[in-house]
């Protein structure tokens, strides 16, 4: 018996997840997933780099880390992106019919940023994503179309989901634009409805509570960001802007960024034949920030990741033009097939190093330093091996100090965490980050005896580093982090004592 489109649909997001979990249940935290299970610790209404929402989320799904894993935590992007991949199916139907919805989820599932990056890791995409795509649902129903009464409460969902998606992550602003663009250039109409400017408090209310937490920390999320996304630097770097290409290219899927294009190409040669109003309405909603991050990486380092929310946007649109394509649901289910294959291998490599050689350095304090898969290996056995040594040495009273938020994070939830230890920031506010508001939270402690818990991936003199602070640096341990009977790196604990 043949299952209709969207039981096969709902198959696909069940499979999808049984994978995101077996992969989220394998991989050790990385640097930022790590660093934001911090706003779930310390919650508060906004934070240094973001706004709270991820945070939230990790709260909700955790029990308010009741349950402390990495399963339990990035359940907060796995169970939301499930029903991001069915809202993407709402989306293909309502614009087609169920194949068109069937054929977006199978997309989605060949995304890397889609799948991984905010399907599987917890970052403020994760609530982003989800919070998005059903504004853009919503929004899509109502927005091209004659202002009715009947479709307020729509247009008003639609409004608070992006009030929500900015309380997620700053670039959802960007759904503002495209509802300006497009009624500005399509459907002016909307302009005379009390409805439609009512509708705009929800955002609103999003930026007043993130300015509100600004104005108590004097405005220091927009001088950081300001400092990260100039848009009047006019010095071209190379580097930076071919990274942001491939990495568009990679994070989204070679065969997701060619098909866009070729999409986007048709239509303006009236090859693609659907819906203009519907298509200028993906438009406005998606290439702006794609645009963005492409001219802020003429000149400064951004990351693929920022405009991966709108390659999802245009999935279902991609759906549509490509539905059309001989044997298309078979090779997208092919390619869903051997990326999940290739990713569980990826997954399984990296914490048993088959086939990857392993790093040589003739340094203990320099290995591993070019491997970065390492960031996600060796923190479950380091956190069992540092226990133990702090445990045999009567150290678990001390605080612990960084001067940076990575590997700061790592230590807090590796090692602090299941030894009731305090990490603190002692350093620069722009390399501390989150610590800095922790380290004012504690402002009592006595730091006149601390440990400095490094490893070689990140690893720095203590003298180097708190020479003007303390006297007194002691090599407690030095303890090798193994795979596949390999050593692959060292964590260094060190004791820093001002007399």
């Amino acid at each position: 018996m043949q299952l209709s489109y969207r039981k096969s649909a709902f198959l696909l997001i069940i499979i999808s997840l049984f994978f995101r979990l077996f992969w989220a249940s394998q991989l050790e935290f990385g640097n930022d997933e790590v660093y934001y299970w911090l706003y779930a610790k310390y919650p508060d209404i906004s934070h240094f780099d973001h706004p709270a929402m991820v945070g939230f989320f990790i709260q909700f799904f955790t029990a308010n880390l009741y349950f402390d894993s990495e399963l339990a935590i990035r359940l907060a992007a796995i169970l939301p992106t499930s029903i991001a991949m069915y809202v993407v199916f709402l989306i293909g139907k309502y614009l087609k019919d169920d194949f068109v919805g069937f054929i977006s989820v199978l997309l989605y599932n060949i995304s890397i940023y889609g799948l991984i990056i905010s399907g599987t890791f917890i970052l403020p995409d994760s609530p982003m994503v989800l919070f998005w795509l059903l504004s853009f649902y919503f929004l899509i129903q109502v927005i091209p179309y004659q202002p009715k009464k009947e479709i307020s409460l729509k247009l008003f969902l639609g409004f608070l989901c992006i009030g929500l998606a900015i309380y997620s992550k700053y670039q959802a602003v960007y759904l503002l634009f495209g509802v300006v663009l497009y009624v500005l250039f399509y459907n002016r109409k909307w302009l005379k409805k009390w409805q439609f400017y009512l509708a705009f408090i929800f955002p609103f209310l999003a930026v007043a509570i993130i300015y509100y937490w600004n104005y108590q920390n004097d405005f220091i999320s927009y001088k950081f960001h300001n400092n990260r996304v100039s848009f009047f630097n006019l010095k071209f770097n190379k580097d930076s802007f071919l990274r942001e290409i491939v990495g568009q290219i990679v994070y989204n899927n070679p065969y997701i960024f060619v098909a866009i294009f070729l999409m986007i190409i048709a239509f303006i040669k009236k090859r693609f034949l659907f819906d203009k109003k519907i298509v200028s309405f993906f438009l406005f909603f998606s290439i702006p920030l794609i645009a963005t991050t492409i001219y802020l990486s003429f000149s400064r380092d951004t990351l693929p990741h920022w405009s991966g929310i709108s390659y999802l946007t245009l999935i279902p649109l991609l759906a549509v033009y490509i539905s059309s394509r001989k044997n298309i649901k078979r090779n997208l289910i092919r390619g869903f097939i051997f990326l999940s294959i290739l990713l569980t291998f990826i997954t399984l490599e990296i914490n048993n190093g088959w086939i990857l050689p392993v790093e040589k350095s003739n340094k203990k304090e320099t290995l591993g330093k070019k491997d970065a898969l390492m960031d996600l290996y060796g923190w479950q056995q380091a956190a069992k091996k540092v226990t133990k040594v702090l445990q045999e040495n009567n150290l678990t009273n001390l605080p612990i100090i960084s001067d940076k938020w990575f590997p700061a994070a790592h230590i807090d939830y590796y090692f602090a965490r299941p030894n009731n230890m305090l990490v603190y920031g002692v350093g620069a506010l722009h390399k501390i980050h989150k610590y800095y508001w922790i380290h004012k939270e504690n402002a009592d402690v006595n730091l006149n005896e601390v440990l400095y818990i490094t490893d070689s991936r990140n690893y720095r003199k203590p003298a180097e580093v708190y020479g003007n602070r303390f006297n007194q640096f002691n090599l407690i341990a030095t303890i090798p982090i193994d795979r596949n009977k390999e050593t692959v790196k060292y964590v260094f604990i060190y004791q820093l004592i001002k007399d």
